[in-house]
């Protein structure tokens, strides 16, 4: 594939701002991440977490925030952490009430 054959394609979408995007998002992601990464973009169950934050990593530094958003939605699972343990060390802002009925509502 040449630099006119995306050109060419790119040009195809016409005035659709969000598919332009998108598809030079997939060229970032096709032409810069490393064979690794790329495996672990496509199959993130079998990644440490150290590999899947790497293509997070990798994602986040070439501005492809739909695909991140898109990577980090279907992998939400990996996100979570439902042990208290994390946050009884941490000091309590005497606001964080007043916070939490503002995020909360």
């Amino acid at each position: 594939m040449t630099i006119q054959d995306i050109y060419q394609r790119w040009k195809s979408f016409g005035l659709i701002d969000h598919d332009k995007s998108l598809y030079l998002e997939y060229v970032s992601l096709c032409n810069f991440i490393s064979d690794e990464d790329f495996y672990y973009y496509l199959h993130p169950e079998k990644a440490t977490e150290g590999q899947f934050l790497s293509v997070l990593d990798f994602l986040y530094q070439q501005d492809c925030y739909m695909l991140l958003y898109r990577f980090l939605r279907d992998n939400k699972s990996r996100l979570i952490y439902p042990d208290f343990d994390t946050i009884e060390g941490i000091a309590i802002r005497p606001d964080i009430e007043k916070r939490f009925e503002k995020l909360c509502l």
